[in-house]
């Protein structure tokens, strides 16, 4: 991403030897017929019809890779260098805009980027660092207490942070996975996060509202998400749908259906506001997708990020890895969100004034819509 954060996702395991990633499973690469290649011709061959094979949104995101091959191919021959086909192979991609294409090499690393209004707002850490002291100031303005920390610390962010006043809680979740040792295995991870997320809940229970804030949420794994989700639910229903890539463009395998279940006895249903934007990205698109039919829930920001697919992942010819999406998400309702993210209930955006004037608008439209909704 633009924040310069690898993505962990539910079939990436997190060790890296050099600047490349150690999967937990590679998926086999498509096969080409034409003999005689040198090994710069082979890769671009490989890295062209294993997208052509798997990727799942050439329509949607209105990419001509046949085009993209014409274009490309004649410039590759047996004298390329690894940087220049690097940085053939990193121009076809970037008009994608997903940012689950990455392309690694033992010295560096490619990720795609999609064009990010609060990063426009926000482009680096400090400025970042600051719009979250910019929260922390409003919440005490608000009369929330100080902000604790849940969990075990990954790059020096706790798993949660939370507040709250008399009436609200508030949670803030970063990432949708507990370390990057549990996020490897995501059962374990999930379990690990549920029992954290029910400590809170079993602090909140008697709250009027909770604001759930994931805003800047790096994603994770979809187990983590519903570990999360599974606290406001009193029973069991669709959570989202998704399906793999099979054949052409538009051949897709049968939906496999994912399920919420309810966590707990007696489960949080009273209003809870999710506070989102464009940096809220896949496993916290997912939780956003599942938590939006939830009757008690309202989205306020920003629509998430919209990349949704798990990363399939494999192995070029000369020992580069790429990711790519191959699967598409659908709601409960059958709509997909891709590129475009999960829309919001109300719009409330983010900016550099905010810094300046030490003011969050979009938790102040939470505390709003929450005084209108518990009166």
């Amino acid at each position: 991403m633009k924040q310069q954060k690898l993505y962990f996702f539910l079939t990436v395991s997190l060790f890296f030897i050099h600047s490349i990633p150690i999967f937990g499973q590679l998926n086999r690469p498509s096969t080409i017929t034409e003999k005689g290649l040198s090994l710069p011709e082979k890769t671009f061959e490989v890295f062209w019809k294993t997208f052509e094979d798997n990727y799942a949104f050439f329509n949607l995101r209105n990419i001509d890779w046949k085009h993209a091959y014409d274009t490309y191919r004649e410039r590759i021959n047996s004298s390329t260098t690894d940087d220049s086909l690097f940085n053939i192979l990193s121009g076809m991609v970037k008009p994608f805009q997903d940012e689950h294409i990455n392309i690694y090499t033992n010295e560096k690393e490619f990720t795609v980027e999609k064009p990010s209004r609060f990063l426009d707002e926000f482009p680096d850490s400090t400025s970042q660092a600051q719009f979250w002291s910019t929260v922390d100031t409003t919440l005490k303005n608000l009369n929330f207490s100080e902000l604790t920390k849940i969990g075990p610390s990954e790059n020096n962010t706790p798993l949660f942070y939370i507040s709250e006043t008399a009436a609200y809680g508030y949670i803030r979740s970063l990432r949708c996975y507990v370390t990057v040792e549990t996020e490897n295995n995501p059962k374990k991870d999930a379990k690990i996060a549920s029992s954290y997320f029910a400590q809170i809940i079993d602090k909140f229970e008697n709250k009027a509202a909770i604001i759930l804030d994931i805003r800047m949420n790096e994603g994770g794994n979809d187990k983590f998400a519903y570990a999360i989700a599974n606290n406001f639910v009193k029973k069991k229903s669709i959570g989202h749908y998704k399906q793999s890539r099979k054949g052409d463009y538009e051949d897709f395998n049968d939906l496999k259906s994912f399920y919420l279940t309810p966590a707990r006895k007696i489960p949080f249903l009273k209003p809870l506001i999710i506070l989102t934007n464009d940096q809220t990205a896949s496993a916290a698109d997912v939780l956003t997708l599942i938590c939006k039919e939830l009757p008690s829930t309202t989205i306020i920001g920003e629509p998430s990020s919209g990349i949704f697919s798990d990363m399939y992942a494999f192995e070029l010819p000369n020992k580069w890895v790429v990711t790519l999406s191959n699967q598409r998400y659908y709601s409960s309702k059958m709509i997909g969100y891709e590129a475009v993210g999960v829309p919001v209930d109300i719009v409330v955006e983010n900016a550099k004034r905010d810094i300046v004037n030490m003011f969050d608008p979009v938790l102040q439209k939470a505390l709003e819509r929450l005084t209108k909704q518990t009166q």
